[in-house]
């Protein structure tokens, strides 16, 4: 994969993070991992079309940092990064929110404590993830836009998340959508997922590994795949990438 149009991706949601974020519309956007980095490179035609990408992992920043030298911080759609500047900004302006993902009863759990923190924030609905058929899903996609709601949150996991934020938006959707991936899963237990001193020394995805069923499985992706196929996919685009990307600082 050419790092080019990701690295100018991840650069520029970053720069514009929160104002231009969360102020604009007709938007799309999702966050990326170790994990998740084998998940961009089958499905690059799907997030070349997303509005922006954020970076959620601390190993990812420092790989970006080590090889491009881009500062580009954590910002993952959870109560740690994404989540609770844009519910708080809600409760201020009083636009509305929607979420869609999970299981039914992990969503409905996830929505009340939620709503328990942000009591002032506007909750326009919200459903579990799983459609019955293609069809089905159609008819979601157009209640969501019939509906209207400013922002749309969308956990059913890469790719799946991102191809439905951009046929929504495609589709007619006027709002903001921001894809979450677990996190309406894990805030179905607590609106606080992670213990104060996981997030201090940065041990979450260790903490997921130890909480989560099936996460050790992913520990191949993490710490093999994600270094051999970003060092690959550097020393391929870095000669004609590193200018283009220098060009961006200022």
């Amino acid at each position: 994969m050419h790092l080019h149009n990701f690295l100018v991706k991840l650069k520029t949601s970053s720069k514009g993070y929160p104002e231009s974020t969360f102020g604009g519309k007709h938007r799309a956007y999702t966050c990326v991992n170790a994990f998740s980095y084998h998940i961009v490179r089958r499905n690059l035609e799907t997030y070349n079309k997303l509005d922006g990408i954020f970076v959620d992992g601390i190993f990812m920043c420092k790989m970006l940092n080590w090889f491009w030298r881009l500062p580009i911080p954590r910002l993952s759609f959870d109560m740690t990064g994404i989540a609770p500047d844009l519910f708080s900004t809600l409760e201020k302006d009083g636009r509305s929110i929607y979420f869609i993902g999970a299981k039914p009863d992990e969503i409905r759990l996830s929505v009340e404590n939620i709503s328990s923190s942000y009591p002032a924030m506007k909750i326009a609905g919200y459903r579990d993830g799983y459609f019955k058929d293609s069809a089905d899903r159609s008819r979601v996609i157009k209640e969501l836009i019939a509906q209207n709601p400013d922002f749309l949150i969308v956990g059913m996991g890469s790719p799946l998340q991102e191809k439905f934020a951009i046929d929504i938006r495609e589709a007619g959707y006027q709002g903001t959508v921001f894809t979450c991936g677990g996190f309406l899963h894990q805030t179905s237990a607590s609106i606080q997922y992670y213990p104060d001193w996981i997030n201090k020394y940065n041990l979450r995805a260790f903490y997921r590994l130890y909480r989560e069923k099936g996460m050790f499985r992913r520990l191949f992706n993490v710490l093999i795949q994600f270094p051999a196929l970003f060092t690959y996919d550097t020393v391929r685009s870095y000669f004609s990438t590193r200018k283009q990307i220098a060009s961006t600082k200022n």
